[in-house]
């Protein structure tokens, strides 16, 4: 529906501006674009308003010629009703997405709670199952992504769903969105008390602007976020956590189309503050990210370096990566960098 939309005020935007370029070409030129200036604007901010605000410089050449061989309120008219289907398109499109992530995370969080019981006889079966997992190396296609992950030497990766077959109702279980691990070739896999690896997850939430990164209030707005994050978790009964502060601010490398940043963060149980570390790769619609969580402050350096280098070592495929999303066809997230590392695209989850 979006696409036969974008169509339709693509038809209508020429058509004016066929007309007015009898007039004036430059000014042809601005008619026609100026209504898809407004939804890619639109589209960008989240805010339909913006589309329509778009259209009055066409209402008042509409106004001006009208009666005269440059009269365009038909199809300005016309673009007006093909904004609003374009607004509605829009925001059904979005809507029906965010459904369908919602019943996603309903039905994952009821299988967790029934997986819970399941703890103590995972646990006691963990090390027979570690010797059936496929350690995979090389390049690999991170499912559903567009992805593509250059596994480093001396890691291997391992795919999700044994995972989560083998480790239900444990903390390391694999969570919504998570594609598999990466582990290191060191790294004692049958022993989960010091089990150690990067978490590969993925979000399809659409296009996300490389913007906010630097945003001075971004701190306080992650701990604000955070917080909210956590009530709503320990009103369902789960262990409370908060925000402390980035030990590591967020920096955006424009050549990778990267993110990276270190959170320090309070868990329950622990006597000291433990670091997250995330990598964010950008691609159209997809987010790939890795982590590295609830780590001490020794392992600083082997978290940031871990998760910085697989995001180097990640690919879109083309007409999947970054610079390939066009804002006429494309599903843009609606957030901004900044809103995403603040966690405030996840407060409504």
């Amino acid at each position: 529906m979006l696409l036969i939309a974008t169509l339709v005020l693509l038809a209508l935007a020429g058509w004016a501006g066929i007309i007015y370029a009898k007039l004036s070409l430059p000014l042809g030129l601005l008619v026609a674009a100026l209504p898809l200036i407004g939804i890619g604007v639109a589209s960008a901010i989240g805010q339909p308003l913006a589309a329509y605000v778009a259209l009055l410089p066409l209402g008042y050449f509409a106004y001006k010629n009208r009666g005269s061989e440059y009269d365009i309120l038909i199809p300005v008219i016309g673009l007006v009703l093909a904004t609003w289907f374009w607004t509605f398109a829009s925001d059904k499109a979005r809507l029906a997405s965010a459904a369908a992530y919602e019943a996603q995370v309903a039905e994952f969080r009821k299988q967790s709670e029934a997986n819970a019981a399941n703890a103590a006889q995972t646990l006691a079966q963990w090390p027979n199952r570690v010797a059936k997992l496929k350690l995979q190396r090389g390049k690999l296609q991170l499912a559903d992504t567009g992805a593509e992950l250059a596994v480093p030497e001396h890691w291997r990766f391992i795919e999700a769903a044994p995972l989560r077959d083998a480790l239900s109702g444990t903390k390391h279980y694999p969570g919504l969105g998570v594609i598999g691990w990466l582990v290191h070739e060191r790294v004692d896999l049958a022993q989960l008390d010091t089990l150690w690896y990067v978490e590969v997850y993925a979000e399809q939430r659409g296009h996300v602007n490389a913007d906010g990164v630097d945003d001075g209030d971004l701190e306080k707005r992650k701990g604000e976020a955070t917080a909210k994050i956590n009530a709503k978790a320990f009103a369902a009964g789960a262990p409370s956590f908060s925000f402390v502060k980035f030990l590591e601010a967020p920096k955006y490398d424009a050549s990778y189309d990267r993110a990276v940043w270190v959170d320090q963060m309070s868990y329950p149980g622990e006597t000291s503050l433990l670091l997250d570390c995330y990598a964010i790769k950008l691609g159209k619609e997809v987010q790939v990210w890795f982590r590295m969580r609830e780590q001490f402050e020794g392992a600083r350096e082997l978290c940031t370096r871990s998760v910085r280098l697989m995001a180097a070592k990640t690919q879109f495929v083309s007409g999947a990566g970054y610079g390939d999303y066009t804002w006429l066809v494309d599903d843009s997230a609606g957030v901004d960098l900044g809103e995403v590392i603040a966690s405030e695209h996840r407060v409504e989850d």
